[in-house]
């Protein structure tokens, strides 16, 4: 195995969130058809298709959150930042701002979405349509959606000094 082969293969870690949007939004169009397909020919609907469609989708939802800081396509101070991009000093200080902000609100939600999932695991919730699913499942997702975020933002600063540390070739 030559180098340049080891260097360009990513890592399993980094591929999680497009594993859960993929497999989710597979699974969320075959759920769908089966279910309009029993709707208009069998005349049937089975009650739980659409909550689960509506949890997954939530999932979805906070892994392309996670996965949005991996890419830096987070939301962030960009107006001042694009202002001041002449001065690249002043403009890698504001994106550095913008990333510890990200970071602190991001971990600040996972634990307030934290206490929100424990407190359903402790009322033993459980949603209508699905009483075989608890609701802390789709909490969950919030959790890991949010400390994601913040990890996937730290990852690519830790990254993106150590290219500045080790020169182009890092």
């Amino acid at each position: 195995m030559n180098l340049e082969s080891k260097e360009k293969r990513e890592p399993f870690y980094n591929q999680i969130e497009k594993f859960i949007i993929v497999s989710f939004m597979t699974i969320m169009m075959v759920i769908l058809s089966v279910t309009i397909f029993t709707r208009f020919v069998l005349n049937y609907t089975p009650s739980w298709t659409e909550q689960l469609v509506r949890l997954m989708l939530v999932w979805i939802s906070f892994a392309g959150i996670s996965w949005a800081g991996m890419i830096d396509a987070h939301m962030k101070v960009t107006a001042i930042s694009l202002a001041t991009k002449k001065h690249p000093k002043v403009f890698e200080t504001f994106l550095m701002i913008g990333d510890l902000v990200t970071v602190v609100y991001s971990f600040y939600m996972a634990y307030r979405i934290g206490i929100t999932m424990k407190m359903t695991i402790d009322q033993y919730q459980v949603f209508t349509a699905m009483p075989w699913c608890p609701k802390w499942v789709m909490y969950l997702a919030g959790v890991l959606g949010m400390a994601g975020l913040g990890l996937r933002v730290i990852q690519r600063r830790v990254k993106y000094f150590k290219n500045l540390k080790g020169g182009e070739n890092a």
